[in-house]
C-alpha cells in the first residue's frame, strides 16, 4: 500500500475541522452584514410613482438612509428628502413639511444615493421618509419608517 496516498485520522480531523471554521467564519459575516441594517422598505407613490427600495445602515459611525440602485422618480424642481413624524397615509402636499426635518436636495431621480441623519437625530423618532417638492408644496411620496 502507497502510504503517501494513505487516508489518516489525523488528515480527516483536519480536513473537518478546516470546514468548520470556514463555514462558521462564513456564517459570523453574513450575520454581520445583516446586522448592520437596520430598517428597509420600499415606497408609496403620493403624486408620482417612486420605484425602488431604501434600507437605513450604520455606516462609520453615522445613520445612513440608502435609496437602492434601482430607485426611480420623475424629475421635478426643488425636491427634498425629509423625515417626518406624520405617518405616510397622513401626509400630503401641505403638511409634509410640519413635524418633519429636513435631510438634503434629492440628489437624484434615478440610482443609489445616501442621505445621514445629523448628529442627535434619532431615527426612532419618525414615522417616514418622504420626498416632497418643497417650492410648490407636492408631496412625491414616501415610506413608513
Amino acid at each position: 500500500m502507497n502510504t503517501a496516498n494513505a487516508i489518516r485520522p489525523q488528515n480527516i480531523i483536519m480536513s473537518v475541522g478546516i470546514t468548520f471554521l470556514l463555514a462558521l467564519s462564513l456564517m459570523f459575516m453574513s450575520s454581520k452584514v445583516s446586522a448592520e441594517v437596520l430598517s428597509q422598505g420600499g415606497w408609496v407613490g403620493k403624486q408620482y410613482s417612486i420605484q425602488g427600495g431604501w434600507e437605513v445602515k450604520q455606516k462609520n459611525g453615522q445613520t445612513v438612509i440608502r435609496f437602492s440602485d434601482d430607485f426611480k422618480t420623475k424629475s421635478g424642481p426643488d425636491l427634498k428628502v425629509f423625515l417626518s413624524r406624520k405617518d405616510i397615509a397622513n401626509v400630503n402636499g401641505r403638511n409634509a413639511t410640519q413635524d418633519a426635518i429636513k435631510l438634503d436636495v434629492l440628489a437624484s431621480n434615478k440610482g443609489a444615493q445616501e442621505y445621514v441623519l445629523p448628529q442627535g437625530v434619532s431615527l426612532s423618532d419618525f414615522s417616514s421618509i418622504l420626498i416632497h417638492c418643497e417650492a410648490y408644496s407636492v408631496l412625491w411620496g414616501g415610506s413608513a419608517i
